[in-house]
């Protein structure tokens, strides 16, 4: 299907320069503007599609218990300077003005698991210097800000794809462990801090929503109910185990049993009971100065972060019609910082998986059955800014006093770390770097046969191993990192550092086939009307071995072996 004039191609991330043509402050800014400005009109008339308003409701549902989450983890270890109220207004505010002010509004931002991490570090970091934490988060904000919109002036968001898998999973990895770490240091609390029965009753609870969370995300491969069903429960895995298990406590049994409870205030107003505004004043001089250091860590965390989620969110089998706007996104990003700064609330920056889940339940997708092989095509995605609008508005109506209070403050505690164990272990699945920690001790016939096991011939195991470790050592100075204070801030350059380090040292150790399989990116190639790619004689895939002889497409076989967790790139076969 041929792409029309102005389709975004996720590739072409920025302009390049051509013969003769002067670089200058904002040429992609400005070009980019140019490029999306024809389609502002149509993003807010093409939102009046039955998928548009469906895609509110289901993206509202994925991102308010994440938010939450998170809000109940900031809310502890900030000492309720970041709380509930904090965290929704940020996603409410911040995702609102991205919807009506970025460039491609179909990325959905809010507080993410990163940004905890290091809202927590840089509260850490002031209480140690004893500084007032939201005045210097303020001036942390500002720097923030500045250094968002040089990167953006100077069309340096074309950086991004120079990041590979090996970067991704990595830092994946390691988000997946400080949640589940963070989840079971929470439960063991509950023992020191509750009653035998209430820290039982916790127990039961977080590992019971998190067991839900598990099976019903994975609905989709049963064979109870029809498709449509099956399709509901695994797409509201989250909001109906938190329900269930939410009201666990309410039950005659259990309703004499004190458990804690997610706190929240009694009105709309700050978790702290703050004027809104922040005393920029209240940092010593020194310190504003101070703030340029975790400003630039912020800027390098989201321009890893917001960039991967941007083009997640963009994919070429997509086939998007309106253009991107990866560098004046990236100066919204920025403009939002600043917003969050000046309020006191956390910042934001675009959410995965809900940026491209966005995306996915907006899209016409198509399953086009071929020799009884079943092949997505995504025929249309509907492009507009109502949904992202209409998901940030739906999350601040949470806020009203009645809500907050009634619904939102009596979700308990145990309720949320088995969400976060659910976001850890939900994380592993696909990672390659995971399955090559599995390989040692799995068995052959369990192995998920990934590129670098398929390739013809495959990378020797000694390779595997070598490759493997090297990067578990990295992965584990990073966490080392991250469990210690002083130096937990600036985890995001050491997660920047991984691309040069691939980039330009493992090729002196490791062969460039090697590297190929072992860092592919895999994707799966979307039907076209010439009709799909033959499958290579003398390639490295055991068709037999998936059970796929009579399919000859790389479409075919590249989405069965997606949705078995398999990954196989066919451009090294």
């Amino acid at each position: 299907m041929a792409m029309e004039e102005g389709a975004a191609k996720v590739e072409d991330i920025g302009t390049p320069i051509k013969g003769g043509e002067a670089f200058f402050l904002g040429r992609d800014v400005i070009s980019e503007l140019k490029a999306r400005a024809p389609f502002y009109l149509s993003d807010w008339s093409d939102g009046n599609h039955r998928k548009v308003f469906a895609a509110i409701t289901y993206m509202f549902f994925c991102s308010i218990a994440p938010a939450i989450t998170f809000a109940a983890w900031l809310d502890h270890k900030t000492e309720r300077e970041f709380g509930v109220v904090e965290v929704l207004l940020s996603s409410t505010l911040a995702g609102g003005i991205f919807a009506v002010l970025g460039g491609q509004p179909l990325i959905i931002v809010g507080v993410t698991g990163p940004v905890s991490i290091f809202s927590i570090t840089v509260y850490e970091i002031a209480d140690t210097l004893d500084l007032e934490f939201l005045p210097w988060m303020a001036w942390i904000s500002f720097w923030s800000m500045l250094m968002h919109t040089t990167l953006a002036l100077t069309n340096s968001c074309s950086l991004i794809s120079l990041v590979t898998r090996f970067s991704c999973e990595t830092f994946g990895f390691l988000i997946a462990i400080i949640y589940i770490v963070n989840a079971i240091v929470d439960v063991t609390t509950f023992f020191k801090d509750d009653t035998i029965d209430a820290a039982l009753l916790q127990l039961a609870i977080t590992f019971g929503s998190f067991w839900l969370c598990m099976k019903l995300s994975s609905f989709r491969n049963t064979s109870i109910f029809n498709t449509l069903a099956r399709d509901i429960i695994t797409d509201y895995a989250v909001p109906i185990a938190m329900f269930i298990f939410a009201a666990v406590p309410f039950l005659p049994k259990f309703e004499d049993i004190p458990i804690q409870m997610l706190d929240v205030p009694d009105s709309f107003q700050t978790t702290s009971g703050r004027p809104w505004l922040v005393d920029w004043g209240a940092t010593p001089g020194w310190a504003c100065f101070a703030a340029i250091l975790p400003g630039f860590v912020l800027t390098v965390l989201f321009f890893f972060d917001h960039n991967v989620s941007s083009l997640l969110s963009q994919q070429n089998n997509y086939n998007l019609k309106k253009p991107s706007a990866f560098n004046y996104d990236f100066m919204v990003v920025g403009f939002t910082i600043l917003v969050c700064g000046i309020l006191g609330i956390p910042p934001t920056n675009g959410l995965i998986p809900q940026a491209p889940l966005h995306v996915r339940s907006l899209a016409e997708i198509e399953i086009v059955e071929e020799d009884g092989v079943k092949t997505e095509v995504w025929r249309k995605v509907h492009e507009q800014r109502v949904s992202g609008l209409g998901q940030s508005l739906a999350i601040g109506v949470m806020l009203f006093p009645l809500l907050l209070k009634n619904i939102i403050g009596n979700i308990p505690l145990a309720v949320l770390d088995g969400l976060f164990l659910f976001l850890g272990f939900a994380s592993f699945p696909g990672n390659q770097f995971y399955d090559r920690l599995l390989l040692n001790i799995q068995g052959e016939d369990r192995e998920t046969q990934n590129v670098y096991l398929t390739v013809n011939p495959p990378v020797p195991r000694n390779r595997i191993r070598a490759f493997t470790g090297v990067q578990f050592s990295l992965w584990s100075i990073i966490f080392g990192v991250t469990q210690f204070p002083p130096t937990a801030i600036t985890f995001p350059i050491f997660i920047a550092v991984l691309v040069p380090l691939r980039l330009y040292v493992f090729p002196k150790y490791f062969t460039e086939e090697e590297l190929a399989a072992l860092d592919s990116e895999a994707e799966v190639h979307p039907s076209n009307e010439e009709g799909d790619e033959e499958i290579p004689e003398g390639s490295g895939l055991d068709k037999q071995k998936y059970g796929l002889a009579d399919s000859k497409s790389c479409a075919e076989i590249q989405l069965i072996a997606k949705q078995n967790g398999k990954h196989i790139n066919f451009d090294e076969l």
